[in-house]
């Protein structure tokens, strides 16, 4: 039996993270992956979506270009070697966390650890035994059990496309779902999202997300809320999607279907009921603040732990995790964790909406700037809102949402201001780089009184 300080599951940027923290800490740690390092994220999720948004928006920047002169002609681009540079970025990825957990000394073993007992695993033939475990398995996607979903595909079967497909239909508008309808409606395939909920992204601001979706559909994706969709069924065509909505039935075309209704924990290698490891109604791994499970010694982060399925949350989650196995007492504090859709155009959010500070008995004010009132937007082409929520009494800034290009990147700032509860005070004598889309936030936070010196 192999011996180890921390014994952790699962290699996607929860799990590799802490492993890297806790071996730069001094400790004995194994690390069981049974496919890629870098898990969904560096793989199949976060950075292989965001390099075909990332030459969509390209594409999408010399259209309009194209359009208004500057360009004489579009071009044209090769999906196949989008597709094989995207690959590429992958592996450079992945092997750079190999290479660090190397450098760092931690065991990185290849295959499916079987967790057999609160401290105890099994892999490849080999027992291993820990003082601590963390589970950082991740998610796998969820599918409605509709008739023929088995011929709809999941993100990772659409990120792996060879062709472009002339019609698509996205079951699911939430991240996932609307990032890869920005990315194909730009490379060309004509793209319908069928969503439960009416409106889109229901959680965020209803002007941002109105906003939001508003510019989406001027792109030229078809979005249709408040739809359920019923079946898919498959013709010599390709398929047919049948939803209802307002008691009519939708017919929708299409030659590849995307199913994209959210994730579920992977707990492939946990025997729950065996340790007995407690789960929440939804079937996520309970932790406290501490990320803590109901077994000593046994923590859980990520996906598989629930709650915000992002990977910087992971991040922070694991180096929370890796702390109070140190002895190091720390709780996670998610009251300003950044929120992004990296959509065309993006959108991004920190904090509170208006709507749930008054339901928490917080009486706010909405400040907003528009793109077209800023220099460097107009440089750039730029367009979109931004949004500042401050409490009315206080004047404190406790949340933020930013529609428009930049979106993922501007967030940082606002992050801390949220994090740091900046005041009205410290908004109008903070100094902000000119010409920058940063000053759209402050310009918005001194909107909230009507300070802006950018606006009537």
């Amino acid at each position: 039996m192999k011996s180890f300080d921390l014994v952790i599951i699962g290699g996607g940027p929860g799990g590799y993270s802490s492993a890297i923290a806790a071996a730069k800490r001094g400790l004995k740690v194994a690390l069981f992956e049974k496919e890629k390092l870098g898990g969904t994220c560096l793989n199949v999720g976060c950075i292989p979506t965001k390099y075909l948004l990332d030459k969509a928006a390209l594409i999408e920047k010399i259209r309009s270009l194209t359009q208004s002169g500057i360009f004489r002609e579009a071009g044209s681009f090769s999906f196949r070697k989008i597709q094989a540079e995207k690959n590429e970025v992958v592996n450079k990825l992945v092997n750079g966390v190999s290479f660090l957990l190397n450098k760092c000394g931690v065991t990185v073993v290849q295959g499916e650890a079987q967790l057999i007992g609160p401290r105890r695993a099994i892999c490849n033939g080999e027992e291993y035994k820990a003082d601590n475990v963390i589970i950082a398995t991740g998610s796998v996607p969820f599918r409605i059990p509709i008739p023929g979903s088995e011929f709809s595909l999941d993100s990772t079967d659409v990120l792996a496309l060879e062709k472009l497909p002339a019609k698509m239909v996205v079951i699911g508008g939430g991240v996932i779902g609307l990032e890869m309808a920005s990315a194909y409606r730009s490379f060309g395939t004509e793209v319908t999202v069928i969503e439960l909920l009416d409106p889109l992204i229901p959680a965020e601001q209803p002007e941002a997300a109105r906003l939001l979706t508003s510019m989406l559909k001027k792109r030229g994706i078809n979005i249709r809320t408040g739809s359920k969709v019923e079946r898919i069924e498959k013709n010599p065509q390709g398929f047919i999607v049948y939803s209802g909505k307002d008691g009519k039935t939708f017919e929708d075309c299409a030659d590849v279907v995307l199913m994209a209704v959210g994730r579920k924990a992977n707990l492939s290698g946990i025997n729950v009921e065996k340790i007995g490891l407690k789960l929440s109604p939804k079937g996520f791994i309970e932790v406290n603040s501490k990320q803590q499970t109901n077994l000593d010694h046994v923590y859980a982060i990520g996906d598989a732990a629930g709650g915000y399925q992002l990977a910087h949350v992971a991040y922070a989650e694991g180096e929370t995790a890796v702390s109070n196995i140190l002895g190091n007492e720390r709780e996670i504090d998610l009251s300003a964790v950044p929120r992004c859709i990296y959509t065309i155009p993006g959108f991004a959010a920190v904090g509170i909406t208006a709507q749930q500070a008054q339901k928490n008995g917080i009486e706010t004010v909405l400040g907003s700037f528009n793109y077209s009132g800023n220099g460097m937007a107009l440089a750039e082409g730029a367009s979109g809102t931004v949004y500042v929520i401050m409490e009315k009494e206080s004047k404190r800034t406790v949340g933020v949402q930013i529609v428009g290009e930049g979106a993922s990147e501007l967030i940082s700032f606002a992050t801390l201001a949220v994090a740091e509860k900046l005041t009205l005070s410290e908004w109008e004598t903070l100094i902000v780089a000119h010409p920058s889309l940063s000053e759209m936030i402050r310009e918005a936070a001194l909107d909230s009184f009507e300070r802006a010196i950018h606006k009537i």
